[in-house]
């Protein structure tokens, strides 16, 4: 079935592609014009990198309700994972900050520790969930004698060379 669009139609469209900053609604508007003007399916999957599925859907969305049809709709994203009471559970282990007192050598608490001691209690999260909900989660402290270790690795011999590690550079 070929696809009618009014001189109105087509301004809107065009006027659409020419305002929106969204290529996926750029596509989608493009397709439903160059499906208007007679081109073959195939070739405006083609033309716009999508599949012929996808054509065919935004050209009936078009048919049926105009430009909101090919409109970008809105990407709300997945739930929250961890859960409020997870949540609360989460910031008292670390405002505690004694892994010690929970059975671990580390004595501060890491993202993967955190991790662990929330499956522990019910709770899987990922890694990566952590960070999001506490996008202030410091993994580690920083060694206090991390420049006093550095200088001690790359001790310089008399004759002018470095020592790395047992290795002589010249």
């Amino acid at each position: 079935m070929r696809l009618m669009l009014s001189e109105q139609e087509r301004a809107e469209l065009q006027a659409a592609q020419r305002s929106s900053r969204n290529v996926r609604h750029w596509r989608r508007s493009q397709a439903v014009l160059l499906r208007a003007e007679g081109v073959p399916l195939a070739t405006v999957a083609t033309t716009v990198g999508c599949t012929q599925a996808s054509v065919c859907h935004w050209t009936r969305a078009w048919r049926e309700r105009g430009a909101r049809g090919v409109a970008e709709g809105v990407h709300p994203g997945a739930d929250r994972r961890l859960g409020e009471v997870a949540a609360r559970t989460l910031e008292a282990l670390r405002e505690e900050d004694h892994p010690q007192a929970h059975g671990y050598a580390s004595p501060h608490w890491t993202a993967a520790l955190l991790r662990t001691e929330l499956a522990q209690q019910g709770w899987p999260a990922s890694e990566r969930t952590l960070r999001r909900t506490f996008p202030q989660l410091v993994l580690g402290r920083p060694d206090p004698a991390y420049a006093e270790k550095k200088s001690r690795g790359r001790a310089s011999d008399s004759d002018g060379s470095r020592r790395w590690r047992g290795v002589v550079r010249r």
